[in-house]
């Protein structure tokens, strides 16, 4: 049987490769961009940082529509069902390397920060200070540290349990749809499809609204630096992400076991 660790660096290859040429479109945007606001003569204070960071969220959703589409190729290729692997090692790794790969763009998006801020480095300092002085000011200052702190850690948790979540989710509707084309009637394919689809929306809606009201309490860093009870909320929030994305994993890896047919 193939080690999950080779399994894994199997499958980190090729996203990384499509990290890659993201951020070779990326730097060249950055660039082009910052020359351009040179030529103009309106290049000044943190632009060339604002530039990065509105850069970067194009390439983060590039990122996870492109890895999301490697991954379910991942499920119906033969050239990766038939590694001597058990369905959930497969399914397990593919997810980790999908995480390998966000991980990978986010060190280099904050590398390509660093190497703007650099550009206007006392601005950004004094405004950075500024906004910590703010922050301070309408904090509960005794326990400022443990706050931020918390802040901190919810929020790297919480950026990784939508990941995983939307993977799973995509993953789960993908081999339900696949199951479905490959053992049903094409008439009951409608269907089922039909049925499948609004099943998703509701959920989608659902979740949605769930986690527009989780993080509408996490961007109001002042509600967080002074309600020490909201952790306990939030983390079990993310705790709640966390179970979802297991449960929907679990049935996944079920259909890859007994469902799912390779399309090559």
């Amino acid at each position: 049987m193939t080690s999950f660790t080779s399994i894994t660096k199997a499958l980190a290859r090729p996203k990384i490769s499509i990290i890659n040429r993201i951020l070779v479109v990326d730097v060249l945007a950055i660039v082009l961009t910052i020359l351009f606001e040179v030529y103009k003569g309106t290049l000044s204070g943190i632009d060339p940082l604002q530039i990065s960071l509105a850069y970067s969220m194009i390439a983060y959703f590039a990122a996870f529509v492109l890895l999301s589409r490697n991954m379910e190729h991942v499920y119906i290729s033969s050239a990766y069902r038939l590694i001597p692997v058990s369905d959930t090692k497969l399914y397990s790794a593919n997810l980790l390397s999908g995480l390998i790969g966000m991980l990978y763009l986010g060190l280099t998006q904050a590398g390509l920060a660093l190497i703007t801020s650099a550009l206007n480095f006392p601005e950004i300092v004094k405004q950075t200070r500024q906004m910590i002085s703010d922050t301070y000011q309408h904090s509960d200052k005794a326990h400022f540290g443990e706050n931020l702190t918390f802040m901190i850690i919810g929020g790297i948790l919480l950026a990784i349990a939508m990941v995983l979540l939307l993977w799973a989710t995509i993953s789960l509707i993908h081999l339900i749809g696949n199951s479905l084309t490959s053992f049903l009637p094409d008439g009951r394919q409608k269907f089922f499809k039909f049925i499948l689809y609004v099943v998703v929306i509701v959920g989608f809606l659902y979740l949605s609204s769930y986690i527009i009201g989780l993080i509408g309490f996490f961007t109001n860093y002042y509600k967080l630096f002074n309600f020490n009870n909201f952790y306990l909320q939030f983390f079990l929030g993310i705790g709640y992400f966390y179970v979802m994305a297991l449960v929907e994993s679990a049935a996944s890896v079920y259909l890859l076991k007994h469902w799912v047919e390779t399309e090559n």
